[in-house]
């Protein structure tokens, strides 16, 4: 009999009711697990339509709603994610929030925002989800950081030091849950292209051109390939089904454009 790599499991997915994360879920369900699709109150119609194409799939899915950025609701969250499937195996910090602005124009509203979703959330999901996994003898937690780590968005400065600092978090954390938790970090360049445009509004407003049609896009003077969904997929399997022993690690995927 062929089991598929991520049967038995279940994986909870933040902001899972759109876009890559919605992505993410269904191909964490297809690979066998049971997924939990966590969204914000506004989403709760999209949500649901992700549950019934997984189970229409035949596969296991429960949309739960929480804002990560409230404590209280990071801890709920786990908590009907153990209620509805009795386990919790990997954790994906995929919840993240663009709001440009020039570096001069940034308010507190604006900087709280970006490091409520992209860092105080993950620290505190980590936190209850850990506890689950420690209790259960083993545990993965992934987090979704983008290429903040080695471009400068002059418009984004909020969101890039939140991702790099996620990216310091899972460093530290890997060492705070060893041996049992493994904790690591995926650093891909932009892969994931909405149909409203949103995304290539974000690349011109960063400077950055348009792929050619063969899936490869010039950056500094060289021809490199572009990154797409199903390469971020591959990594995050991996990091989702490797050993314990990988670790405090961040994969970067951008197709050698930080090395030029």
């Amino acid at each position: 009999m062929v089991t598929a790599p991520m049967d038995g499991r279940v994986v909870l997915v933040t902001g899972a009711a759109d876009r890559a994360g919605r992505r993410f879920v269904e191909r964490y369900a297809a690979a066998g697990a049971a997924v939990v699709v966590n969204h914000l109150p506004t989403q709760g119609a999209d949500a649901a339509e992700v549950v019934r194409g997984i189970a229409a799939a035949g596969g296991r899915a429960v949309a739960v709603e929480a804002d990560v950025t409230d404590v209280a609701a990071c801890r709920t969250l786990v908590a009907e994610t153990t209620a509805a499937f009795g386990r919790l195996d990997v954790l994906v910090h995929n919840a993240s929030t663009f709001r440009p602005a020039p570096w001069l124009e940034v308010d507190e509203q604006a900087w709280d925002s970006s490091l409520g979703v992209n860092l105080k959330g993950p620290f505190f999901l980590s936190q209850a989800a850990a506890r689950v996994m420690l209790e259960q003898g083993e545990g993965r937690i992934v987090a979704m950081v983008g290429n903040s780590l080695t471009e400068a968005w002059p418009t984004f400065v909020p969101h890039s030091v939140a991702k790099s600092a996620l990216a310091r978090l899972m460093e530290q954390l890997a060492v705070a849950l060893a041996p049992v938790v493994a904790c690591n970090a995926i650093a891909p360049s932009q892969f994931f292209r909405s149909d409203d445009g949103t995304n290539d509004a974000l690349r011109a407003g960063r400077g950055e051109v348009e792929p050619h049609e063969d899936g490869t896009v010039d950056v500094a003077g060289h021809r490199l390939r572009e990154i797409d969904l199903d390469a971020v997929w591959e990594a995050l399997l991996h990091l989702s089904t490797s050993s314990l022993q990988v670790t405090g690690t961040t994969l970067r995927i951008d197709g050698g454009k930080a090395l030029v």
